[in-house]
């Protein structure tokens, strides 16, 4: 079974099954950022089913329940380690804040796994590239890997991408099915 149809399949059985995204309130910090928040929340009532199927599917692990608040902001995206809330940036591009969206779900369910020598992101991107190529495609998947890796600060950004992409699907997922024996 394919990553595309094991994500239909995750779709399909919320659906009939009574799953759904958790509810996300999409906070403006400011009026200037109140059509930032509009549009993650536009892309969430519209994908928020196939996000959360396609983060399922490829890290493996149940979206976890309870809602989350998010903040819309000029400041950098962080998702909060209880994931209870996340911080997303008004400013992006759409793609970008799609991408930004995801990332930081993501961070959700990779608090779940074990670290080990793995940091945050090391453990996020197991999983992020080929959840963005599942539901947006390869090309925007390189798109947004290439940007994240010039993300500028402390964090080394671009080994970590260097890191992940230097395995295949195949690696990335035995390395998410040994952390997730652990748990």
């Amino acid at each position: 079974m394919t990553a595309a149809e094991r994500t239909l399949l995750a779709i399909l059985a919320a659906f009939f099954l009574g799953g759904a995204p958790p509810r996300i309130a999409f906070t403006p910090t400011q009026p200037a950022f109140a059509a930032g928040a509009a549009e993650y929340e536009q892309i969430w009532n519209v994908e928020g089913v196939r996000i959360v199927a396609a983060l399922e599917t490829e890290s493996g692990l149940e979206f976890p329940a309870g809602a989350i608040d998010a903040l819309v902001t000029r400041g950098r995206p962080m998702m909060s380690y209880d994931g209870g809330s996340m911080r997303l940036r008004a400013d992006y591009s759409p793609d970008y804040k799609k991408a930004t969206l995801v990332h930081e779900l993501g961070h959700r369910l990779a608090f779940m796994l074990p670290r080990g020598e793995l940091d945050d992101h090391r453990l996020l991107y197991l999983f992020l590239y080929d959840v963005w190529t599942d539901l947006y495609g390869k090309d925007f998947a390189d798109r947004m890997a290439a940007i994240e890796r010039r993300i500028p600060g402390g964090y080394d950004y671009d080994s970590a991408w260097t890191w992940a992409l230097s395995q295949t699907r195949e690696q990335r997922q035995e390395r998410l099915r040994v952390l997730r024996a652990r748990i």
